[in-house]
């Protein structure tokens, strides 16, 4: 009895493909840009209830399975109650393995005031940092033209 109570935990468990969403909190945003310093980098912040941001998921994924010299991390901005919602629309994106954060705060506002003082909210935002880090922020579906060209440079 325990040898077959063995045998199904561990197989579950390998089927377990959980993301680890980490807190994303007042200065996780700082804490990223220096981590990568000097690399290109993506940050996509999308929720569960967003169609645009689960097409521009499914784009970053395609784009950056040809481009692996850039970093992608990806915030849902939905609470840890979504978490395994979340986790499937990553699963479905195919997105390369990147970190994955999770809002973490209880002032919304706050949080988003501390990442960008001129963001409203509005999803999805992707802040695209080129290897010298300049920012280029947007809101809204990601053009493909953009993207493409941003990925060239």
């Amino acid at each position: 009895m325990k040898l077959k109570t063995l045998l199904l935990l561990l197989v579950f468990s390998n089927f377990s493909f959980a993301y680890e969403f980490m807190p994303f909190e007042i200065n996780t945003r700082n804490v990223i840009e220096k981590k990568y310093l000097n690399q290109p980098l993506i940050i996509s912040f999308w929720s569960i209830d967003c169609p645009y941001c689960i097409d521009d998921l499914k784009k970053l994924g395609k784009a950056l399975s040809k481009n692996k010299n850039v970093k992608l991390i990806t915030v849902c901005v939905d609470g840890k109650e979504s978490a395994k919602k979340a986790e499937r629309i990553l699963n479905q994106a195919n997105l390369p393995k990147h970190e994955q954060y999770q809002y973490a705060e209880v002032d919304e506002d706050k949080l988003r005031y501390s990442i960008d003082q001129t963001w409203y909210g509005e999803l999805p935002r992707t802040y695209f940092y080129n290897a010298d880090h300049k920012i280029t922020p947007l809101s809204g579906k990601i053009p493909n033209s953009f993207l493409d060209t941003w990925l060239k440079k």
